[in-house]
């Protein structure tokens, strides 16, 4: 366990080092913003969805190796903007998890976040802000019966700010989160989960201005084992 713990700490010193000299904290090889593997547009939604629904159908009636476990979950982090730099966001989530099967889960949580923006000519009024969201995630393991498994998770739902977030874009967004990560079990079956990548607010172009927000960053989630 340590050695992945100190794996992680090298890995997130690296990932400040980098960010401090491009403004930004870096994207994933391969999960750019610009491309269909990252959930930032409506066609990758309709895909990530359309998986979770297969991979559920899947379980439900042709493997049938269902685990059905529920758990409580909780997670927090935060994220930077991606490109510039100037914003950076804060989330943290509760929720229920229901583990499908070794190999796929989905959840649903309740999600809050809080911003700062450092954009140039804002007045201060506009460089805090908070907001409240409701999510649903959908996570698909490598190795889900071993005791420590890659893992890549999709996340979405809505979100609604008190202030507009950008601050030129709309109080109404949709919340996507894309993410890489390991998940380690505890011997009490709950679970602690490490994860990276891109997080993205976009109201679609369904009403107002949408500048969107991308931003890069990381996650610490905890499952609990319902009894």
């Amino acid at each position: 366990m340590k050695k992945y713990i100190l794996f992680t700490l090298l890995l997130l010193v690296a990932f400040n080092t980098n960010s401090q000299s491009k403004n930004d904290w870096p994207h994933i090889p391969g999960f750019d913003p610009t491309l269909h593997t990252t959930l930032t547009n409506r066609s990758t939604l309709i895909g990530v969805l359309g998986l979770a629904a297969l991979s559920y159908s899947l379980e439900e009636f042709v493997f049938k190796n269902h685990e059905n476990i529920n758990f409580y979950s909780a997670r927090a982090g935060m994220n930077n903007e991606y490109a510039f730099g100037l914003k950076n966001v804060w989330h943290q989530n509760i929720g229920i998890e229901h583990r499908v099967a070794s190999w796929f889960s989905v959840s649903a949580e309740f999600n809050i976040q809080e911003w700062q923006d450092k954009t140039p000519l804002i007045n201060g009024n506009q460089k805090f802000g908070l907001g409240v969201g409701l999510m649903t995630y959908y996570r698909w393991y490598l190795f889900g019966k071993k005791k420590i498994s890659p893992f890549i998770e999709y996340g979405t739902g809505i979100f609604t700010g008190f202030k507009k977030f950008p601050y030129n874009g709309t109080n109404f967004t949709f919340n996507n989160s894309t993410l890489l990560g390991l998940e380690y079990t505890l011997i009490n079956n709950s679970k602690i989960r490490l994860s990276y990548g891109n997080f993205n607010q976009t109201n679609y172009n369904l009403s107002g201005s949408n500048p969107a927000y991308n931003g890069n960053g990381f996650s610490i989630g905890y499952s609990l084992k319902m009894k």
